[in-house]
């Protein structure tokens, strides 16, 4: 038992690095997925877009497309420097949800549906754990007080 101790605060001592480590691995996964879209110009930003007709949505693709790209890289950017994390994880909490609802609605399979919605319940989660002493809101914010803090 006392080894289970000892271990348990080895772990604990080394979460901000955790946390950094996660930030910086999950930020570049979304970056990597989000440039194509972004780069993909005004056609590929209407056929993302037009994949919410699937939900009955038929108005403005382009500019959907346009935002999903924009969601995906700006918002692995931001996590991956720990600025404005919690928000920009929310951010990406609707994203992934809008996703997984349109591959729901198209008829896709549930295991191809299921990828969205574990990653928008992963960044659920993080909401609540914060970016961690290794990012930028810690270093711009460390002189408010804890409850100031835990709304950023």
């Amino acid at each position: 038992m006392k080894s289970l101790q000892y271990i348990n605060g080895i772990i604990a001592s080394k979460k901000d690095i955790g946390l950094l480590v996660f930030r910086i691995l999950i930020g570049l996964a979304f970056i990597w997925h989000g440039v194509p879209k972004l780069l993909s110009g005004p056609e590929g930003w209407n056929a993302l877009g037009s994949m919410m007709g699937a939900l009955g949505i038929h108005i403005f693709p382009t500019f959907f497309g346009l935002l999903s790209g924009m969601a995906e890289t700006f918002g692995g950017l931001f996590i991956l420097l720990g600025l404005f994390y919690r928000p920009m994880a929310l951010f990406l909490v609707g994203n992934l949800m809008m996703a997984t609802s349109i591959e729901l609605a198209s008829g896709a399979p549930l295991l191809q549906a299921s990828r969205p919605f574990e990653e928008g319940v992963f960044f659920l989660g993080v909401i609540f754990a914060g970016p961690g002493r290794y990012s930028l809101d810690y270093l711009l914010h460390n002189e408010v007080g804890e409850e100031e803090r835990s709304l950023i």
